[in-house]
């Protein structure tokens, strides 16, 4: 951090000329973002759309989400349409909390990807215009130099490689109203900025809020050291503590039930770091700090170019006799602490709330762009006072070719030629206005033509880098599935059904086709319902965050709660189990034959059950049924192999399932190949996993059946209906790469006669649904005799449950599923959710709130603000700067108003 010593007071304004640089700072950068997009071919100017990676699988599918309850009227605190239902209100505060995102409920359905772009280049523009905002409450500056260094932030390389990463970019945007909100606090005593800034950042997003936090703890000690005297210290302390827990509380509505809501993550338990380790070479990271490359869009260096004129003014901000050294120490001190930080592990896993993130990292290199244009721009405002002297010219020149030998044969070669030659233009346009050939419109024309070409070129990189996707067909078949939903809604009437995907569009399809669904892929999900998942033989992943729908079995979709399914291209080859109902262009539905309803009674037993996510499947399901129904006999029995078909590969067996293989490297085709039969008529289900195949293909009697993806997580598949003379048979393409690996192949057979008995046997206490609502389920139930009542909802304690008016308390069943104890008879059994913390957090926020509208009504009354602020400090340059002598000739002719506020008693200042 840098701090500007108060310049002349600003000269009175016409109003329309104090926002005309705001205003540009704002539409530039979206101007140019935009210009970027269209490039690339973004709708409405192409048939491309900026949904990549996670922005297609979560956050547009939340951020529909949030549309549907805006417009249609639902709860913010649960939703159905995720995971079996879930907490909204931790997906909303890391996916969907965005202010802007309230503009969606006045778009229709048809414009909403439309108008996710436009959020995107609005919060782009923010970054610009909230930037501006920085330098001129910090600077005390109002003219074009605003929009040069604005430009630059919001369209630094962290925003233009992360951009697809919404959800970031509006706490990145509002980085410079916190830390203008800090200046204000410490310099001029008023607090509010800072409070609802903070307040904002963290609600908007508590991950990134999180680095904006850490960035105030480093921020504030240097502010202390520019402005403060020691007799200030202990109350501006106190009030930037209590300004803190202010802004914190403003937003704890959303932070303390997301809190707790994380406890029940995956990423909650982390090994701290054993020992120092750093990631690359030095060199390797200050070339990175150059224009005309990549950004790092996944993975690979921390994002930290913002342009070449910072990085050459560095030279003159070292150099310049006029910024005084606890200026320079600071910024340096914080510039290299934020660089060590992306190359040591200790420090890196420390900013990232102790946790190492998957893909994207340094997620906090933002900081150090904001830093680094924070800096030069104090060392720009020296060039347009005309404070420059000719070492100060010569010192961006060393600067220049600093950068050039730094990154020479590290980075791509035409990005360091580019990058030397535009930080020599911006060294010459200095040379040119500090020589008096060009005047200030001159000098801004200049730089505007360099750096709209730089800009420019990375912006037309960093698109190019992100990619984008096909816009009319996403999402898949949705006309298809909107009329089948239709159908399945007349079929249900007003009780209450899961539906799913034959197979995933999106890890978020309920999200995004808006269904009661049990797929999510969500940083806040549940770790427990996770493991429950897996052990069924779901797709699943707890470092993954994720779980999904993939067909399974009729036990799997008794405990998920599946009565309906949608399958949006060819056909389901588990016949067996499911009806069709509708049929609409090339998706169908299909109504469960064996469907059970969201609960039902069971065994008391069940509550036993535990599941191994690291076991057999297949297996899991036997015990799960076991305690569930009482019936001893297994359900599925395992099919062994009749005889293989493999091609190009040597196969080598270690027991039932479990497979090793060595692949030939001459043959033309690698295929592994299991082929089965059984005695008599069959309903067969499969299960195979491996790392070196994109999918499983299911054959009968050598003809194809139909065939599965295979993910990193591997699932149970039905494979169909087979007689006893009939052969069924598995296979996988090996890729080109793999040369020898593991393989899983599991076969087993269902016992269709248990089947039927255990339906007759857990239907009859089916939970009759008579009312429900976005957190609130009510129904009726006959309980043969004393049981568990099994609901397929995960059980988060946010449920408050009552049997016929009485509150009782709920059992975990698998860790994860709500179950409630029943006795024999019919009850009434109410669920009411409130997600853990709300309430608490509420009213925090409410009384935080109340706590502001007191102080600013109590500040009004005795017409006095709560802090005065801190006299000026106009810096003895002999003393503080050892200046040259003609700069301390220079300093002797301090502006008349300046010097009548120097030679006042410091009680006397305001």
């Amino acid at each position: 951090m840098t701090q500007i010593q108060s310049a002349a007071p600003e000269k009175p304004d016409k109003q329309s000329r104090t926002k005309f640089y705001l205003i540009l700072s704002f539409l530039i950068p979206m101007v140019l973002m935009g210009i970027g997009f269209l490039l690339q071919k973004v709708h409405p100017f192409g048939d491309r759309q900026i949904l990549v990676v996670d922005c297609w699988h979560q956050y547009y599918p939340f951020f529909q989400q949030l549309h549907e309850k805006l417009r249609h009227g639902g709860s913010l605190l649960f939703t159905w349409d995720s995971g079996l239902g879930s907490n909204f209100l931790p997906i909303l505060s890391y996916y969907a909390a965005s202010p802007l995102n309230l503009l969606a409920a006045l778009v229709p359905d048809s414009l909403l990807r439309e108008a996710f772009t436009v959020n995107l280049l609005l919060k782009i523009g923010c970054a610009g215009g909230f930037f501006a905002l920085f330098l001129k409450g910090t600077f005390r500056r109002n003219d074009f130099s605003l929009c040069i260094f604005s430009v630059m932030y919001a369209l630094c390389s962290y925003l233009l490689g992360y951009y697809w990463n919404v959800i970031w970019v509006d706490t990145v945007a509002l980085l410079p109203l916190v830390v203008l909100g800090m200046v204000q606090l410490v310099r001029d005593g008023k607090y509010r900025l800072y409070v609802i800034a903070l307040g904002l950042s963290l609600f908007t997003n508590f991950y990134i809020g999180m680095f904006t936090c850490i960035f105030a703890v480093l921020a504030y000690p240097c502010l202390c050291v520019f402005y403060l005297k020691p007799r200030h210290l202990a109350g501006r302390t106190l009030m930037m503590l209590v300004a803190s827990l202010l802004g914190g509380g403003l937003a704890a509505v959303l932070l303390i039930p997301t809190y707790l809501a994380l406890q029940l993550t995956h990423s909650v338990d982390n090994v701290f770091p054993t020992g120092w380790e750093f990631y690359e070479n030095w060199r390797n990271l200050f070339a990175n700090l150059i224009s005309y490359h990549e950004p790092t869009s996944k993975d690979g260096l921390p994002n930290l170019a913002c342009g070449m004129l910072p990085l050459v003014l560095i030279g003159p901000f070292l150099r310049a006799r006029r910024i005084r050294i606890r200026e320079k120490v600071a910024a340096v001190l914080v510039l290299a602490f934020l660089l060590v930080s992306c190359n040591v592990n200790i420090l890196n896993y420390l900013w990232h709330g102790m946790h190492f993130p998957n893909m994207l990292p340094f997620r906090f290199s933002f900081l150090f762009s904001f830093v680094l244009l924070t800096l030069a721009y104090r060392a720009f405002q020296l060039l347009l006072e005309e404070r420059f002297r000719i070492w100060d010219i010569v010192a961006m020149l060393v600067l220049a070719a600093a950068v050039f030998l730094c990154s020479y044969s590290v980075q791509e070669n035409h990005a360091v030629y580019w990058s030397f030659a535009t930080a020599v233009l911006y060294v010459l346009i200095a040379l040119l206005y500090f020589r008096k050939i060009f005047t200030p419109r001159l000098m801004y024309a200049a730089l505007s033509v360099v750096l709209a070409f730089e800009m420019f070129q990375n912006v037309k990189l960093g698109t190019e880098t992100v990619s984008t996707s096909d816009y009319p067909s996403y999402p898949s078949s949705q006309q298809y599935v909107e009329f089948l939903e239709q159908k399945i809604d007349e079929q249900t009437g007003d009780s209450f059904a899961r539906t799913e995907m034959s197979n995933w569009f999106t890890l978020n399809d309920p999200a995004l086709y808006n269904y009661h669904g049990l797929s999510q892929f969500s940083s806040t999900a549940n770790e427990s319902v996770t493991s429950f998942l897996h052990a069924l033989g779901l797709p699943a992943s707890e470092a993954g965050n994720r779980y999904y729908y993939a067909g399974g079995s009729p036990i799997t979709n008794w405990f998920t709660g599946i009565q309906y399914l949608i399958c949006r291209t060819g056909s389901l080859l588990d016949t067996a189990h499911w009806q069709m109902l509708a049929m609409e262009g090339t998706s169908t539905a299909y109504q469960n034959s064996y469907g059970l309803p969201v609960g039902f009674v069971a065994e008391r037993s069940l509550a036993d059950y535990e599941g191994n996510p690291n076991g057999n499947p297949f297996e899991n399901q036997n015990e799960l049924f076991r305690f569930a129904t009482g019936i001893q006999e297994p359900l599925f029995t395992p099919v062994d192999v009749r005889d293989v078909g493999h091609e190009g590969v040597e196969v080598t067996r270690g027991g039932y399932g479990i497979y090793t293989y060595q692949v030939d490297a001459a043959a033309e085709s690698r295929i592994l190949r299991y082929n089965y039969q059984t005695q008599t008529e069959a309903n067969l289900y499969g299960y195979l996993s491996t790392s070196n195949t994109a999918s499983v293909t299911v054959y009968k009697d050598d003809n194809y059946q139909g065939s599965y993806s295979l993910s990193r997580q591997p699932y149970i598949f039905p494979m169909g209906t087979y007689q006893g003379n009939e052969t069924a048979s598995l296979s996988a393409t090996l890729n080109e790469e793999a040369s020898a690996g593991g393989v899983t192949v599991y076969v087993y057979q269902l016992n269709e006669a248990l089947l039927e008995k255990a339906y007759q046997m857990l239907s009859a206490g089916g939970v009759n649904v008579t009312e429900y609502s976005d957190t609130k389920l009510c129904g009726t139930v006959n309980a043969q005799k004393d049981g568990l009542c099994y609901f397929s909802i995960p059980d988060d304690s946010g449920w408050s449950v009552q049997v016929d008016g009485e509150t009782v308390s709920s059992v975990k069943v698998g860790g994860a599923m709500l179950a409630v104890p029943v006795t024999a008879g019919t009850h009434t059994i109410r669920l009411t959710y409130c997600p853990p913390g709300f309430p608490a957090g509420a009213a925090i926020s409410a009384g935080s709130i109340a706590v502001l509208i007191l102080l600013y009504v109590w500040e009004r009354k005795r017409k006095k603000p709560l802090l005065q602020p801190v006299p000026a400090q106009v810096v003895s340059a002999q003393a503080e700067t050892q200046e040259e002598p003609e700069a301390q000739l220079e300093q002797e002719h301090v502006p008349a108003e300046e010097a009548q506020i120097s030679e006042k008693p410091e009680e006397e200042e305001t």
